[in-house]
């Protein structure tokens, strides 16, 4: 019935594909109509009129705006006959060979500039084609005579005419936003007239002269904020697994926190900070346990917010760059969402000219990484079993027993049974992207469709990600107003690997073999219950598990369309409006058979146990948010001096979501593997579920002056409205103010040559965080579902309202200096600066009277300073011969302390700090960092008896462990990271490596307490437990003894100071541009071919197994770009 239902709802889920589909189409419509109107054709027949008036009447026929002077045009007379002609062609007939130039203005052919021709001209026309580095035309760019006022400007094709002198040489400028300019010079005895084609390069200076910010675009001479900008060329050289991790190997500001559970597990979704942590877990996340995304900052994709997980599964091909911006000035134009940091993204933008195909492909092989995995061989783990004891006993009965299990291990051992487990569930795991571009169009109307398919095959077997990304991009280009609508999709579908977690393999007896005599995989090893302890503990064979039908999956897809206009009424003046819209759904199964061995457990040997065997559950969600930005900025230079800049912008946004899971079980044949198949819920269970609305609302005004480019200050002022806080709080402002100063524009730095670039800023901004759950301050309340009263369902209150809850709040300070040397080959950036959060979310404990137990108040305050430092040197350049050398050196240091926690979050941190266990609990206090360790002081391993000795907070030596006794004793966190990066470019070749480092900090090595002191022996074990345990009086050893059965705490004995250096990436490319026999034979314009290594390899002071759950691997990568 079930798979009928779904079936019913097929249509109204392709419902929105369709109407996208019906929009795609009359965009393009109405484009192709707009498109023909700016061809319009006029015919005009005139006797001796004067030029002023010929030139009105060709405007108002056609539509173009002609720009002229009066006392230019005035002495001459116009006669002339044409028919269907374009204006610009009616304006050559009209100038025919009188002293006047013409020309289309830069980027539009909706307007034409004439001006007086230089004294000295014959006519002399020179035609040419410009193209760039791809070979493909460059249509818009300015070709001008230096030193004159004569422009010409290339057609989409490329191509342009432009009217020279024929008495004197002359020196032709060519000029792209965004372009490196190039300049020809021009012999007056040249006949020719056609020279060569000229060939323009991306200026990575000049583009990264504007500060995008995701909202306005801002002069970086003026912009008071700390950023860093990030081009696609970046991108791909330091790495190209996913975005966030070449962009965490960019710069170290951006911090991947190490999660050593989760290795290169493909599906898993890293946590990321930007400066730190600005928000502490409520009591509600440390007692569900829950990882919640608090500290991720504000990502923002061409205007929207968007995901991190649609973040990581980008199309990293489409993205043209990404900007982090870290401080107040640059984040308080974000207000209550900019408190940990913004991430600006923007795509690629259809570019002009003939219709273009790229197609890049790659082909990524993930290899295990078990360098740091020490595991005992078969004779040796027998061995250690031996010592320890477990084959005597003082009953003759069970050591015969034993002795005859032990013979018969030997004899497997004897006769070569060395099974290395580590390799079953891993493989190579050969993954490919492939991303298809298609683009083109005029000075009018352009597009582009991209494709991609990117396939992940994790180094468990069956572990996958494969991703499929479209994207449609329309813009039309009408008079002084720009039309642009960009569809993208994307569908993302992830499997975990059947074979489960890794952990479950390094801890197999090498002794045991997967398979029976008759080679069919065991289920169980041993069905010894005294020897294990109970049906529970018997050891089961994972592999068995993965020959079963099993699911553990989830996808999602999501459909985001963004739609803006931009009208330009004036120069200077920009006003834009944008609305998108995102629908997003998601869906997870994960099912174990009967079979399974996790029902080899006690509770389902029963008769009722039986039937309870087999195990489904499934999650469903939707998520839509629509959002709706004005924005208005102008720019004017006023007596060439003062420059002032002005923004406002104000949005909507909207935010639904719908979930709901539910666990079944009972299942009685595996191929039965849909959820109506199972005999009931899980026990004690029920589907649940939730569904939440917010809605949000800013005004945003921004200022920037610059004096002479020396001076510059910025100001900021937001406004926001959420409906997430209480109702006397509904509103808050934000603010920021910024100062800077050019050093390096002053007169009395004219003379010091070797500083190129001298710029101080400083900044102050407020900025907040929603980063909780809806629905925190208002009253909510809850059904007795289970009871009725004549036929009534009863609600009680289950939270109480919170009128007054406000918004948190982060006051942050910043202070950097920009300082380029010697010709620009020394650059450095560094900030320093300090975050200060207040009005944090907290819990309050309440009396019992009051009929609840807490309530949500702002309380909790944390802080966090530190600095930022970057460095390029660049030890060779020579552009003549295309070769230079750079190294790049990042350090950052970031400390943070909880400045203030509620009393309810005191006691129940108090609580976690009086709990045992192997590993130290998450605990919080204030006057520490939220990444403190808290263990007991350990005075190391008693070389007399093999016990551990600990010092108690009264200075007192003892044998027993007591949790009263814990002390902060280090912090996971380095007190310093960086980057070193070293980059080559020789011609068309260039190579890249990149490091990264960390040290200062310290971690708890659960492999030292769970591997290896508190490892069961009866499993296999890290090899030190083997060779460095205590086993005799005068042993000085870091373990306890071999045969001490008692259970270790956490303890400073296993907190070791962290030192590392990685190799993050390793990137060759060559590129082939231009190449007459690739143009000939195929037509392929552009051609490089690019190899990356990732991750290969890690050293640490700390000896430890990396990757618990999913192993580690090294990455190798080859790919292949064609443009044609």
């Amino acid at each position: 019935m079930n798979k009928t239902t779904n079936k019913q709802k097929m249509p109204k889920r392709h419902m929105v594909a369709r109407l996208l589909a019906v929009f795609t189409a009359l965009f393009l419509t109405c484009g192709t109509i707009y498109a023909a109107g700016d061809a319009k054709r006029i015919s005009l027949k005139c006797d001796n009129a004067s030029m002023e008036s010929v030139l009105r009447k060709i405007e108002s026929l056609s539509g173009v705006k002609i720009i002229f002077t009066f006392d230019e045009v005035k002495p001459y007379q116009v006669t002339m006959d044409v028919k269907n002609v374009t204006a610009f062609d009616a304006v050559k007939t009209a100038i025919g060979n009188k002293p006047l130039s013409y020309r289309s203005m830069v980027g539009t052919s909706q307007t034409i500039v004439i001006s007086k021709k230089a004294e000295g001209y014959d006519h002399r026309r020179l035609k040419g084609q410009v193209v760039d580095n791809t070979n493909s035309a460059l249509p818009g760019v300015s070709v001008s005579i230096a030193g004159e006022n004569t422009f010409a400007t290339t057609n989409a094709d490329g191509f342009y005419t432009v009217e020279l002198p024929t008495n004197r040489d002359v020196t032709l400028v060519f000029s792209f936003i965004g372009m490196k300019e190039q300049r020809k010079t021009v012999k007056a005895s040249q006949s020719n007239t056609v020279i060569a084609t000229v060939m323009m390069e991306e200026d990575a200076a000049r583009l990264s002269e504007v500060v995008v910010t995701g909202m306005f675009q801002k002069n970086k001479e003026a912009f008071t904020g700390a950023v860093t900008t990030i081009d696609s060329k970046q991108l791909k050289e330091f790495g190209n697994k996913n975005l966030i991790t070449s962009i965490a190997n960019i710069d170290p500001a951006f911090n991947i926190l190490v999660n050593n559970e989760f290795g290169s597990d493909p599906n898993h979704l890293p946590d990321i900070q930007l400066r730190g942590s600005a928000n502490l877990p409520t009591i509600t996340d440390l007692q569900d346990n829950t990882n919640t995304d608090l500290n991720t900052p504000l990502i923002i994709m061409d205007g929207f917010e968007i995901s991190l997980t649609r973040m990581m599964d980008l199309n990293d091909d489409e993205v043209e760059s990404i900007t982090l911006l870290k401080d107040g000035s640059a984040t308080a134009i974000y207000g209550s969402r900019g408190a940990n940091g913004v991430i600006v993204i923007k795509r690629k933008a259809p570019k002009a000219g003939k219709l273009k195909l790229t197609y890049t492909g790659n082909l990524n092989i993930e290899a295990p990484d078990l360098s740091d995995y020490h595991l005992l061989n078969a004779a040796d783990k027998l061995e250690l079993e031996r010592r320890a004891g477990y084959y005597d006993s003082s009953d003759p009965t069970r050591d015969f027993k034993l002795k005859q299990k032990y013979s018969s291990i030997l004899s497997d051992i004897t006769r070569g049974v060395e099974t290395d487990w580590m390799s079953k569930p891993l493989r190579v795991g050969v993954g490919q992207r492939h991303n298809l571009r298609l683009e083109g169009g005029d000075d009018s109307f352009r597009y582009s469709v991209a494709l991609q398919y990117n396939g992940i095959s994790g180094v468990m077997k069956g572990s996958q990600r494969d991703t499929f990304n479209g994207g449609i991009t329309l813009s039309y280009h009408h008079h002084n107003i720009l039309f642009t609508n960009d569809l993208s999709i994307g569908h993302t579908k992830s499997d975990e690997s059947p074979y489960g977690s890794f952990s479950d393999y390094t801890r197999l007896n090498p002794y045991w073999s997967p398979y029976d005599e008759n080679g069919n995989v065991v289920k169980m090893f041993d069905d010894d219950i005294d020897f294990f302890g109970g049906f529970s503990n018997l050891p089961a064979n994972p592999l068995y598990n993965a020959t079963l039908n099993q699911k553990n999956s989830s996808q999602y897809t999501d459909i985001t369309n963004n739609f803006s206009i931009e009208w330009r009424p004036i120069e200077g003046l920009i006003t834009r409006g944008r609305v998108g819209v995102t629908w997003q759904s998601s869906e997870s199964d994960y099912y174990l058979p009967a079979k399974h061995t996790m029902f080899e457990a006690d509770e389902y040997k029963t008769d009722e146990g039986a039937l309870r065997k087999g195990r489904y559950d499934y999650g469903t969600g939707k998520l839509t948010n629509y959002e709706i930005a004005l924005t208005a900025s102008y720019s004017k230079l006023f007596a060439e001096k003062h420059l002032l800049y002005t923004a406002i912008n104000w949005n909507l946004i909207e935010d639904s979501s719908r979930n709901y899971a539910f666990s079944v079980e009972g299942f009685a044949d595996e191929y039965l593997d849909f959820p109506s198949n199972a005999l009931q819920y899980q026990q004690g269970g029920k589907p649940t579920g939730g569904e939440a609305k917010t809605r949000s609302i800013g005004f945003v005004a921004n200022v920037n002056y610059s004096y002479d480019n020396r001076y510059y200050t910025d100001l900021a002022y937001r406004i926001d409205g959420s409906s997430q806080f209480g109702k006397d709080n509904k509103f808050a402002p934000f603010y920021s103010v910024g100062i800077g100063w050019n050093v390096h524009n002053e007169k009395f730095m004219k003379n010091v040559k070797w500083i190129d670039k001298l710029k101080l800023r400083a900044s102050f901004g407020q900025t907040g965080s929603q980063k909780f759950s809806a629905y925190q301050a208002v009253a909510t309340y809850s059904y007795y579902l289970s009871d009725r009263y004549n036929q009534w369902i009863g609600a009680y209150q289950k939270a109480l309202e919170n009128r007054d809850l406000e918004w948190q709040k982060t006051d942050k300070w910043n202070a950097g200096i920009e300082l380029n040397l010697f010709d620009n080959r020394l650059n450095l950036v560094a900030d320093v600066y300090l975050d200060k959060t207040s009005n944090l979310l907290s819990s309050l404990d309440l009396p019992l009277s009051n009929g609840f137990t807490s309530y949500i108040e702002n309380i909790g305050k944390v802080e966090n300073r530190g600095f930022e430092v970057k460095a390029t040197a660049f030890i060779v350049r020579d552009n003549a011969k295309r070769l230079s050398w750079s190294v790049t050196g990042s350090l950052v240091h970031n400390k943070d302390k909880v400045v203030k926690l509620s009393e309810a979050m005191k006691n129940e941190y108090a609580k976690r700090l009086l709990m045992g266990g192997t590993t130290p609990n998450s605990v919080i206090q204030e006057g520490e960092s939220q990444y403190t360790i808290y263990a007991v002081p350990s005075l190391g391993i008693d070389p007399s008896n093999g016990y551990e000795l600990f010092l108690k907070k009264n200075g007192e030596v003892t044998y027993t462990w007591d949790a009263a006794d814990r002390v902060a004793c280090g912090n996971t966190q380095p007190k310093f990271r960086g980057a070193l990066s070293s980059m080559v470019r020789w011609g068309n070749f260039s190579a890249n490596i990149s490091l990264g480092y960390r040290f200062g900090g310290q971690i708890y090595n659960s492999t030292l307490a769970n591997r290896i002191e508190n490892a069961d022996k009866h499993y296999n074990v890290d090899d030190r437990v083997f060779n460095d345990r205590w086993h005799q009086p005068g042993d000085h050893t870091l373990f306890k003894g071999l045969t001490n059965e008692s259970q270790s705490y956490a303890t400073t004995r296993f907190v070791q100071d962290e030192r590392t250096l990685t190799c993050q990436n390793i990137h060759l490319s060559y590129q082939l541009q231009a190449n007459p026999w690739l143009m000939k034979t195929f037509g392929v314009q552009y051609l490089t071919l690019g190899s990356d290594i990732s991750d290969l390899f890690y050293l640490s002071t700390v000896k430890q197994e990396r990757g618990l759950s999913y192993p580690y691997s090294r990455r190798f990568s080859f790919s292949l770009s064609l443009s044609f």
